[in-house]
């Protein structure tokens, strides 16, 4: 039998939210915040995901030898996008109560449309990437 250890990276993001790992199509246990699990399966090829909520990760083929050990580690392609996301959006807050309040500018409140459209695509056309699945060479730490 070979084995799959699934690593999942620690992240604020989706803290309390389990990761579902699927192989071959089939769920097949959760994974919790920064945990780390094995699974056993017969050698040969298999396709494997990972899915939260709606969103979910790219397809990964691996193959797999008679008591191999492949190594995967689960993160969120978004890991930090609040932290770059949130001072925009209070730039672009004070930027418009300022020229609003001495300049008598109103428009600048546009300028939030991009942020709100890639809040928008990552939850729709970009939820088959929110989660990265990828092969660890170095092995789990």
């Amino acid at each position: 039998m070979a084995t799959i250890k699934i690593q999942r990276t620690n992240e604020y993001k989706n803290r309390f939210r389990a990761v579902k790992i699927l192989i071959d199509g089939k769920q097949i246990d959760t994974i919790a915040n920064g945990e780390t699990k094995e699974f056993t399966t017969a050698e040969g090829q298999h396709k494997i995901q990972a899915k939260i909520d709606w969103c979910s990760s790219p397809d990964i083929l691996v193959i797999l030898n008679d008591n191999e050990v492949k190594n995967l580690q689960i993160g969120s392609s978004t890991k930090n996008d609040w932290v770059t996301t949130l001072p925009f959006v209070l730039l672009i807050i004070v930027l418009h109560f300022i020229l609003s309040k001495f300049f008598n500018f109103h428009y600048t409140g546009l300028l939030l449309i991009p942020t709100f459209l890639m809040m928008i695509y990552q939850l729709s056309i970009g939820r088959k990437n929110y989660l990265t699945l990828n092969e660890d060479n170095y092995g789990i730490r």
